[in-house]
């Protein structure tokens, strides 16, 4: 009904004015006034044509000699049309200023919050953290990302300077005596170590090989060898067990002894050597090169990242299957306590506000024109008929109204007019 206001109200006026004309011409209405109505009637007309003219002439062409150029505008004039869309839009009513100055009116921080901890989005944004997640995952054992990640590691250990920062840290241990916990440490798995049958049995064999290759000097060792063997007077396993027992007194008076001569001689020996890779000693940083040098040999010969990728795929993998696995839990906790945390922390959302709204604006200048350019793209896409057919869909109802305004306010003029002339 509102698409064809216009056209009624024409069809009105049309029928009006013939109707007048005609009961006026066979004197069946001789009265002055309806002469007035009749000039109404087609004052009424002719704005209904002269404005159905001017609507349909936006939308399509209208064949009439010489002033159909000036008909289908939209069409006809799309380039204009679009660029002053574009203007509008990028310039005016998505402007930076504008769209910086509405964001200054949210509170970021607090919409985003709120947002998170509805259930209902914080289990979606879990869902989405586990989608990508297990998308990482199955990656993890591409051989191009571990032949990637082995170079990266390669180039960074390579130059990365350990010795510095290690004699450093190992001369302070040293001196403030950080490295008595590792002595006892030291000690106490030595002693075990004593104490553990293969240990006897390694040691026995090499008094064994000691004593023949003893023998094997000159004949007079070999016959004394062989003398204090056959009487008893060399016992092999006993002097093994001799001298394990020392040595474990030997372990436990170092352990309870910090300035035992055996550690004191070692701290000094190692205090010197971390002085050396503090002061960039040649020889002392060469070692830890060689160092840094055989472990990447190793890692790329026994391929340990590769390995380490598979495994740490299967290990995530299975921790992203479902909510309940340790690491969810453990996500899903941290999650909303950072979450309520924040919620408390006004300080800390202001600060996020702000970097927002620089982060928002800074996109903004930079990538602005993206915006015009997003409005242009999409009414090119639009041949002139779907272009036509979407402006006149959104507004031709209301252009109708004037249409129907054309010819109420041509009536009313015809019949002031033709009051005028009766005057």
């Amino acid at each position: 009904m509102k698409n064809n206001l216009g056209s009624i109200s024409l069809l009105i006026a049309f029928i009006g004015l013939v109707l007048f004309e005609v009961l006026l011409r066979l004197d069946m209405l001789t009265h002055t006034g309806w002469r007035i109505v009749a000039a109404g009637f087609e004052a009424a007309t002719i704005g209904g044509f002269a404005d159905w003219f001017a609507v349909s002439a936006l939308f399509r062409e209208i064949p009439i000699p010489i002033i159909r150029k000036h008909t289908n505008i939209i069409a006809k004039n799309r380039a204009k049309l679009t660029e002053g869309i574009v203007d509008l839009v990028t310039n005016k009513w998505l402007s930076p200023e504008i769209i910086s100055e509405k964001l200054n009116e949210v509170d970021l921080a607090k919409t985003i919050l709120d947002f998170l901890q509805e259930s209902k989005n914080q289990k979606n944004a879990i869902g989405l953290i586990q989608k990508i997640g297990l998308q990482f995952a199955n990656d993890l054992d591409n051989p191009k990302f571990a032949e990637a990640l082995q170079k990266i590691l390669r180039d960074q250990f390579a130059t990365v300077d350990l010795a510095t920062p290690l004699g450093i840290w190992l001369e302070k241990a040293i001196k403030d005596g950080d490295h008595h916990k590792l002595w006892k440490l030291i000690i106490e798995e030595s002693t075990a170590a004593l104490t553990n049958p293969e240990t006897k049995e390694l040691l026995l064999s090499k008094l064994e090989v000691a004593a023949k290759e003893y023998a094997e000097k000159g004949l007079l060792k070999k016959t004394v060898l062989f003398l204090a063997e056959k009487t008893g007077g060399i016992d092999l396993d006993l002097i093994a067990d001799d001298l394990l027992e020392k040595a474990q007194e030997l372990m436990n008076e170092a352990k309870t002894n910090p300035s035992h001569p055996i550690r004191a001689k070692f701290d000094d020996w190692l205090l010197e050597f971390a002085h050396q890779l503090a002061t960039g000693d040649e020889k002392s940083v060469s070692i830890i090169q060689n160092l840094k040098d055989r472990l990447m040999q190793h890692v790329e010969e026994e391929k340990l990242v590769q390995t380490f990728l598979l495994k740490s795929k299967e290990t995530l993998t299975t921790q992203l299957q479902n909510t309940e696995t340790p690491m969810m839990q453990f996500l899903i906790t941290n999650l909303n306590r950072m979450l309520s945390d924040l919620k408390e922390d006004k300080a800390t959302q202001v600060k996020i506000n702000v970097w927002i709204r620089e982060t928002v604006s800074d996109l903004l200048v930079k990538f602005h024109s993206e915006i015009g350019n997003m409005v242009r793209n999409s009414m090119m896409k639009l041949n002139n008929k779907e272009l036509v057919e979407q402006i006149e869909e959104k507004v031709g109802g209301d252009l109708q109204y004037i249409r129907l305004n054309g010819a109420i306010v041509g009536g009313l003029v015809g019949i002031i007019i033709a009051l005028l002339k009766l005057l």
